[in-house]
């Protein structure tokens, strides 16, 4: 493959912008020194050259020091309900192609509750929910206890513990106040799913990614991809995107008092007590249902080059239902989920991140 000059840009934790009285979890989404310099030399081992630069309000004054062909976002943001699409948007100002999912999707995944909202529209199974702004709206009659509270705009499990699963009124109205007083955001409100934790990773694109059509519009097998039926499954996941196996969180090793959850505290400071079998021990059937809802929810969000989306079992049911969809997965090595399902699958952590560069260069019709 053609070698090309690559900005690696990143937002690091020693570099947030620390305020009075914020959580102690707050920028638990930023990436560690350990992290850059690891991607950094999964691109230089790919033959590329490598410039790295944090990621911030100052970006096209310093992209404009060097002449580079793309850029491998990794940029999480600070501030904003659209942070995570800002340096995107950036980029895509200046005509400087870039790794993962663009402006768009980066917005509606990272507010939980609009990315529901588009999965509910293409009949993708998801806890059903409400929003709170203030805190005092009437709770849904259809919502059932016990229900589930986190911040709607929040990933690496911020603002979740064992008091977000709540099984009164009681207890629901004081998560969703601490929830909103804290994070400074609307609280999501969802039903509670008991059951088994998964996540099953992507690497690629979709045809209407790679070829896109004169008229803008998707080819007909990615609308049909969008709505297509159980049955269909196998038939309706392209070559171009790669499925990994479906990876299982198992939680049971952890500490009592996070109640089974993926918190805040086991994904940043526990996230070698939890087991994660992959290929999980599922059905063929179960794993053929996680890998075409997957593609759909990709489909669905419009995703680009790669994404992870996590699962929960119904424990009445053993059906999966979708609980996020992550555009901006982490790529720490060893650590992170899709690291993991992708080393699982064959997939080495400096072929992941060739991989996702590739995707991206591809898309762009660079090679």
């Amino acid at each position: 493959m053609k070698k090309f000059t690559v900005a690696l840009l990143y937002n690091l934790k020693q570099n947030a912008p620390h305020r009075e009285g914020e959580p102690w979890d707050a920028w638990n989404e930023l990436d560690s020194e350990k992290t850059v310099a690891n991607i950094e030399r999964a691109l230089r081992a790919g033959g590329h050259e490598v410039i790295g630069m944090e990621g911030d309000v100052h970006l096209p004054q310093k992209l404009s020091h060097y002449h580079v062909d793309i850029a491998f976002n990794t940029c999480e943001g600070h501030f904003g309900v659209s942070r995570e699409a800002q340096v995107p948007a950036i980029l895509d100002a200046l005509r400087i192609p870039y790794t993962g999912s663009g402006v768009m999707t980066l917005c509606l995944a990272l507010d939980k509750p609009m990315a529901k909202r588009v999965l509910m529209h293409y009949g993708l199974p998801t806890p059903q929910f409400q929003t709170f702004i203030t805190g005092e709206e009437r709770l849904d009659p259809r919502l059932k206890f016990p229900l589930f509270v986190k911040p709607s705009r929040e990933g690496s499990g911020i603002g979740i513990s064992a008091r977000s699963i709540c099984r009164n009124a009681r207890e629901l109205r004081a998560q969703v106040q601490w929830c909103i007083e804290t994070y400074h955001q609307p609280a999501l409100v969802e039903e509670y799913i008991e059951g088994r934790e998964f996540t099953v990773g992507m690497l690629g694109n979709l045809p209407w990614a790679i070829r896109p059509r004169p008229d803008g519009k998707p080819p007909e097998p990615i609308a049909a991809l969008k709505a297509a039926k159980p049955k269909q499954i196998k038939t309706q996941v392209p070559e171009t995107l790669r499925v990994f196996p479906p990876l299982e969180i198992d939680l049971s090793p952890c500490p009592p008092d996070q109640a089974g959850l993926y918190t805040s505290v086991i994904k940043s400071q526990m996230y070698d007590v939890p087991r994660y079998p992959c290929p999980a021990p599922i059905s063929k059937r179960l794993w053929a249902q996680m890998e075409h809802l997957a593609a759909r929810a990709f489909a669905a969000l419009e995703c680009t080059d790669f994404a992870r989306i996590d699962f929960r079992l119904r424990p009445d049911t053993g059906e999966p239902t979708i609980l996020e969809v992550n555009p901006l997965a982490g790529l720490q090595e060893g650590i992170s989920d899709i690291v993991m399902a992708g080393e699982a699958d064959g997939v080495s952590f400096t072929a992941l991140i060739n991989g996702i560069l590739e995707a991206a260069l591809q898309r762009y019709g660079m090679i």
